[in-house]
């Protein structure tokens, strides 16, 4: 993994496919952009996601509250042939004016607990992450957001993915399929998701050619969706129905813990963002 794997600043847009096939999406996006791949013998990779959250649901909350202004915490991993990795990619992503900034380092799997418990692990971070620029200080940032709002692994997302993706790095697409979601708090349950998401994310100006694929083909433009809110919806609250993605009864518009603001004001002086309204 090279160094710019670990940081990534653009825009994403997300659609549900309604009428073409996984195949028939695969075929199109390579006529005009290269399929991206980890393992050059698989162009398929199983994703599988550990998204963190306290126990009374704070950072579900905050993404229904559609703050200008917030993160998540998860810890995703890859294989291939039903076979994942023994190491995670740990993440913290960041949702700033519409804009998305990813963080990560590699924690080893046997490092897992410790990360949750809050243990000191920064000697072994560094020696899995020495060739990777900038992995202290996100590991630094990720423990102080677990510590201050309490997290733990509360979901676990599993699908397939298919990823294309310039030289550049500029563009990236990815299509999703065979989603799974599995409850980590409680009594255990598992739920799958019936559909297929294609998602773009594109830093600077779109390409023609993508226009015309958008305007020519049934894609149904997401405002808002995530694969973490659908699992949510789905395995804790199903009386919202899974594709509710706006405060209810259930969360209803509330100010912002005090908490949250610690740790929004930590990220806004590590990556030097922008004042930005709470409320």
């Amino acid at each position: 993994m090279s160094k710019s794997d670990l940081s990534f600043k653009r825009k994403e847009r997300k659609f549900i496919i309604l009428e073409q096939s996984f195949d028939e999406i695969k075929v199109l996006l390579s006529k005009h952009i290269p399929i991206h791949t980890l393992n050059k013998n698989q162009e398929n990779v199983l994703i599988q996601t550990t998204y963190f959250d306290s126990t009374d649901f704070l950072l579900f909350n905050e993404y229904l509250q559609k703050r200008k202004f917030r993160f998540k915490i998860r810890l995703r991993r890859y294989g291939y042939d039903g076979e994942f990795a023994d190491h995670y990619l740990a993440e913290l992503k960041i949702k700033h004016n519409s804009i998305s900034i990813k963080k990560r380092f590699i924690l080893p799997e046997h490092l897992f607990e410790k990360l949750l418990n809050g243990e000191n692990i920064k000697d072994e971070i560094r020696e899995a992450n020495k060739e990777l620029k900038g992995a202290q200080k996100t590991y630094k940032l990720v423990s102080k957001l677990i510590k201050i709002n309490e997290l733990v692994p509360i979901l676990q997302i599993s699908y397939e993915r298919i990823a294309f993706q310039k030289k550049s790095k500029k563009i990236r697409m990815t299509i999703d399929r065979n989603i799974s979601h599995k409850k980590l708090l409680g009594k255990p349950k598992t739920e799958t998701l019936d559909a297929i998401i294609f998602e773009s994310k594109i830093n600077g100006k779109s390409p023609k050619w993508y226009k015309k694929m958008i305007k020519k083909l049934s894609l149904l433009r997401q405002q808002r969706f995530s694969k973490f809110a659908t699992g949510m919806n789905a395995l804790y609250f199903p009386q919202r129905g899974k594709y509710n993605f706006f405060i209810d009864d259930a969360f209803p518009k509330n100010k912002v813990p005090e908490n949250i603001i610690e740790s929004f004001e930590l990220l806004k002086k590590a990556f030097n963002l922008e004042k930005f309204d709470y409320k």
